[in-house]
């Protein structure tokens, strides 16, 4: 089964730390009007494609950007189109990224009337400060009041993502905001550690001096005292950065862990399919203009290439990848882990190997890129 993703590039603000493609509230398209544009040609994207391709999906996943700036009318409109075209398998995961002051109770209540199953709200910290300094649109009060709201509205899923790592936020306090997000009863939990991009403003300030980091060992101590927590809770690590409780996984985000196909609609959207990659141009006005039918822009790979990506993408998972299928799906394009590297690593206790099973311990999960850099 194949994974659709769709990529709404707007924004109420734009936060310090970010980096993807999108459009702050007051840019040139992203009002209303825009949105209504943009919904109509995301349309008439997905008709075209499913017409090329005859595929069938289980999951769909709204982000961005913010895709709860869209109504919940044109969320049904693109889920409709979804089902025309790619059928949307029967238990299909439909899920969507919301900020918090978008999730009134009664937006809440539509957003699951018009077929969303699974909302994943940006918390991204808990403690007012420091949401101001990430230039959040929302504190506390808000977050939490949100993720209430959902749940009353009877989501089927519940996730919340927050940031570890943040400039000029304690322990305690990164540690006392995850223990009062799982009071909230939440069913997923994706704790990113701070990416610092140069473009950004938060990059910008770093530079500078403005700003400064926690110590990396600081952080890590912080991020496993949050995975003791959270097991103690009831959630499992299935991946790096994600924590669920049983039946909660992201089967979408799962698609790009283990080498799955997906189709990815709107500005800036990837797609992987049949061992090729392609995306749309990060430009919305173009995309309007060409209809929703924007020229694509081919991202060769060479087979060595895709099968690297699919080893680093599947040593995410908790559970590892299976270096024989690996080696079926690939065949010598696949790589081969060097023995001695590997023997180091296992003795060094950062690897398990059961079989043709490979998976990172917890502790290197904490050490991940560098485990991967001398693996292959």
């Amino acid at each position: 089964m194949t994974g659709i993703y769709l990529h709404v590039p707007f924004c109420t603000v734009r936060c310090s730390y970010c980096d993807f493609y999108l459009l702050p509230e007051g840019a040139r398209g992203a009002g209303p009007p825009g949105r209504a544009a943009f919904v109509d040609a995301l349309v008439a994207e997905i008709d075209a494609v499913a017409a090329a391709h005859a595929l069938e999906a289980d999951t769909a996943h709204f982000g961005g950007g913010t895709p709860s700036l869209l109504e919940p009318r044109q969320l049904e409109q693109v889920i409709a189109a979804l089902r025309r075209g790619f059928g949307l398998a029967a238990g299909a995961e439909i899920a969507l990224e919301a900020n918090p002051e978008d999730l009134t109770p009664e937006r809440c209540e539509a957003l699951v009337a018009a077929g969303i199953g699974r909302l994943a709200v940006g918390v991204q910290a808990l403690e007012d400060d420091a949401l101001r300094r990430l230039r959040r649109p929302h504190d506390r009060r808000g977050a939490l009041a949100a993720l209430a709201a959902a749940r009353r509205a009877g989501v089927a899923s519940l996730a919340a993502d927050l940031i570890f790592g943040l400039p000029e936020l304690g322990t305690r306090e990164a540690l006392d905001g995850l223990r009062t997000l799982l009071d909230q009863e939440v069913d997923h939990v994706s704790l990113y550690l701070l990416e610092v991009h140069d473009r950004t403003r938060l990059g910008r300030a770093v530079a500078l001096g403005r700003q400064s980091l926690p110590a990396q060992d600081d952080t890590a101590d912080l991020m496993e005292a949050a995975i003791g927590i959270l097991a103690s809770a009831g959630f499992e690590q299935y991946e790096i950065s994600n924590f669920a409780r049983p039946g909660h996984r992201s089967r979408h985000n799962l698609k790009y862990w283990t080498d799955a196909p997906y189709l990815g609609f709107g500005p800036a959207a990837h797609s992987y399919l049949a061992g090729e990659r392609w995306s749309n141009p990060p430009d919305l006005a173009g995309y309007l203009a060409a209809g929703g039918r924007p020229l694509p822009r081919r991202e060769p790979a060479s087979p060595a290439d895709r099968a690297r990506e699919a080893l680093y993408a599947g040593l995410r998972l908790t559970e590892g990848i299976d270096l024989d299928r690996l080696r079926r799906r690939y065949g010598a394009a696949a790589p081969e882990p060097d023995a001695v590297r590997l023997a180091e690593l296992a003795g060094a206790g950062l690897v398990t190997q059961a079989g043709s099973r490979l998976a990172l311990t917890r502790r290197g999960r904490m050490v991940s890129n560098e485990v991967l850099e001398r693996l292959v």
